[in-house]
């Protein structure tokens, strides 16, 4: 095997190496943020056209929670203060931490905007909205 052949199979096994390195700290970020999003889940009513969002944002408080539509995106942030505080006659300990979120969910046209109601519950924030009333469905008898 010459010279050029082996330097060439090195540089290829270099390239491959770093390849999958990169790929596994891509996957470690990715990983590190997910940890960080609230789950959410999208639900469907067909008898009723309403679409609901519920997210679930545990240790958050109503007042820090902000729903908006700008475009054709339903944003939601919210803010997490914790705060864990233990005094005991020999010593103090104040541990906090605090945490902003953010999910942006896609809209299509034919949502109605003004039909956009938010309620948070038990930790969890449920988001409803419908179709547009020109865009649900409509029976049409036939004669």
């Amino acid at each position: 095997m010459s010279t050029v052949t082996k330097e060439l199979q090195n540089v290829e096994k270099k390239v491959e190496e770093g390849v999958v390195e990169a790929a596994k700290k891509t996957k470690e970020v990715f990983a590190n943020v997910a940890s960080h999003l609230p789950f959410a889940n999208l639900s469907h009513n067909r008898e009723k056209e309403t679409f609901t969002v519920e997210i679930d944002l545990p240790g958050v408080k109503k007042e820090d929670i902000s729903v908006n539509v700008e475009g054709n995106h339903l944003n939601v942030t919210a803010v997490r203060y914790l705060k864990e505080e233990t005094k005991k006659e020999d010593y103090y300990l104040l541990e906090s931490t605090y945490g902003k979120f953010a999910r942006s969910f896609y809209l299509p046209d034919d949502i109605d905007r003004d039909s956009i109601d938010a309620e948070f519950k038990d930790g969890r924030l449920s988001v409803t909205f419908e179709k547009a009333p020109e865009k649900k469905r409509k029976e049409v008898s036939v004669k």
